[in-house]
């Protein structure tokens, strides 16, 4: 397993973000620069600002934090799916740390990469990411940069800026904590962080993965539906054990991106009965 099902969400949620940005912010550029004055017909609707430069440069700002929200929504996304049937975790001491977190991705970002030994740089930019979109997405927000955070954007400063193309973070804590605009290079670096921790996760992750364990938990929930008669449970009851070695594989693939169980682990799977309690 390459990637759990969590990160090929993820990348379809947020794999192209920086593109979309770039492209984004070009057409506000061009905008600016063009003699356009009101919206193309094809829209249907009214667009006459008084001050057209004054109104890209809102828009600038607007589409990088909307574009940060949305890392920020798509990494709490990832975070949950891991902890779900067939749970990627296999820890249920972990599970019951992040089921204590609620709602903040704070928290949950925190408990994974103090579980992970997530990479110090990585984490402190996610915070950096987390603590901005609060306070300005939250009103009467005031959240504050965890201190080991704040120790790494200056302790590491040299290494974020080689990694980062260059980002500089002198600055980064205090606009995160009041919620000030980032400029395009701090909006991308954050971006590109929330790809890195999501990467770094998910194969610490699948690096101490249980796969027999994984594979028997996902073909007994799907075996457990209460739709029988068209569902998961109506084909494998109807294949010879030999042909279910075929259907399991391209099962596993199909929906967990699974593509080389074992031989051992599809014997296992191929001789799997219902619970009696879900009958």
């Amino acid at each position: 397993m390459k990637k759990t099902l969590a990160r090929i969400q993820f990348k379809k949620h947020f794999g192209q973000a920086n593109h979309h940005l770039i492209t984004s912010l070009v057409a506000l550029h061009t905008l600016e620069k063009s003699s356009v004055i009101q919206a193309p017909g094809v829209l249907r609707t009214a667009w006459t600002p008084k001050d057209k430069n004054a109104s890209v440069m809102r828009s600038r700002i607007f589409v990088l934090q909307s574009f940060l929200g949305w890392a920020v929504d798509s990494i709490d996304m990832y975070l949950g799916l891991l902890n779900r049937k067939p749970n990627y975790l296999q820890d249920i001491s972990l599970s019951s740390k992040l089921d204590g977190a609620g709602r903040s991705v704070l928290k949950k970002v925190t408990i994974y990469s103090d579980h992970y030994k997530i990479n110090e740089i990585t984490h402190a930019l996610i915070d950096v990411l987390i603590t901005w979109r609060n306070n300005v997405f939250h009103e009467l927000a005031d959240n504050k940069l965890r201190p080991d955070s704040r120790k790494t954007l200056v302790n590491k400063a040299s290494d974020i800026a080689e990694t980062y193309r260059g980002l500089e973070v002198s600055g980064l804590a205090e606009k995160a904590e009041k919620g000030d605009s980032l400029t395009f290079k701090e909006t991308a670096s954050l971006i590109n962080a929330a790809h890195h921790f999501v990467q770094e996760l998910d194969e610490k992750i699948l690096a101490v993965i249980d796969p027999m364990k994984f594979c028997k938990e996902a073909i007994q929930d799907a075996l457990d539906e209460k739709d029988q008669a068209t569902g998961f449970a109506a084909k494998y009851f109807g294949l010879t054990t030999e042909q279910r070695f075929r259907f399991l594989r391209n099962w596993l693939m199909n929906e967990y991106g699974y593509a080389e169980p074992t031989e051992t682990i599809l014997d296992e799977c191929s001789q799997m009965k219902r619970n009696t309690s879900a009958v």
